[in-house]
């Protein structure tokens, strides 16, 4: 096999799934373990790939998509998640929101919603712009160095005010979700700080659209047991819902066509 070949059978198996480890491309590829990490990192320089210790991932696992890009992604879903998970927040809640388009469609709904007295804390710019002129709804905003693409706030110092914080309930969102790795984000500073949230509020929970599920980004957040609730969309399969009901996970799925939504496309 020359080695472009070898190159493109790893880059394929890349497609079907997002990790390999160098041990099952030595057996793929037929050649040694040397050879396999010689490729791998060629490729990672070509920017194909992203080299891990023991393997490589691929580079679609790693990318951050803007918020500007997520709030055109699956809106149907997220829209019919967030109002399912407003039904979850009752007057005079302190909650945590978490950076995401998912999040911000549950801000509109606590924003314009009958239910008052609600203390809001998040991190992200985008979301508190939304409350700004909801004047009975008290913000709470935690600042630290921003991420300008995804519009939150990260590091020391928000870390440092959010283990200083007691919340009711926690919405967060994420990148990636599998049963065996747990939920994961591309950037460990963000999952640092939803690290944080987890251990401050009383209940966690994890509104993700389900084309999140199945994939694998660099930087843990959590194991899946150690969430509250997740709410995703009917799209998820029969066999990951059980998968995830069997960690004592409360998993809620709400159908989008309920709430007069359509799916538009496959994407995040």
């Amino acid at each position: 096999m020359l080695t472009v070949e070898k190159k493109n059978l790893i880059l394929s198996m890349l497609q079907e799934k997002p990790v390999v480890t160098v041990p099952e491309l030595s057996r793929a590829l037929e050649t040694s373990e040397v050879t396999v990490r010689k490729i791998l990192n060629e490729l990672d320089g070509q920017g194909l790939l992203r080299r891990t210790r023991g393997g490589a991932v691929n580079i679609s696992t790693i990318r951050e998509f803007e918020e500007k890009e997520k709030e055109k992604k699956n809106t149907g879903e997220k829209r019919a998640i967030a109002k399912k998970a407003y039904e979850y927040i009752d007057p005079t809640d302190t909650v945590f929101i978490d950076a995401g388009s998912t999040t911000l469609e549950l801000v509109k709904l606590i924003k314009n919603g009958g239910k008052r007295d609600i203390v809001v804390i998040t991190n992200a710019l985008n979301i508190a712009f939304e409350l700004l002129d909801a004047d009975d709804i008290e913000l709470v905003f935690i600042g630290g160095s921003v991420r300008h693409k995804i519009m939150s706030c990260v590091g020391g110092f928000a870390e440092n005010t959010i283990n200083s914080l007691c919340m009711d309930k926690a919405f967060i969102g994420c990148n990636s979700i599998t049963v065996e790795t747990g939920i994961t984000t591309p950037n460990l500073y963000e999952a640092q700080v939803k690290q944080c949230v987890l251990r401050a509020a009383r209940e966690t929970i994890l509104i993700s659209d389900s084309t999140k599920f199945g994939h694998t980004s660099m930087a843990r957040i959590s194991p899946i047991k150690n969430i509250t609730r997740l709410i995703t969309d009917s799209r998820i399969p029969q066999q990951l819902r059980s998968q995830i009901e069997g960690t004592g996970v409360d998993l809620v799925v709400v159908n989008p066509e309920e709430n007069n939504e359509t799916r538009k496309d496959n994407g995040f």
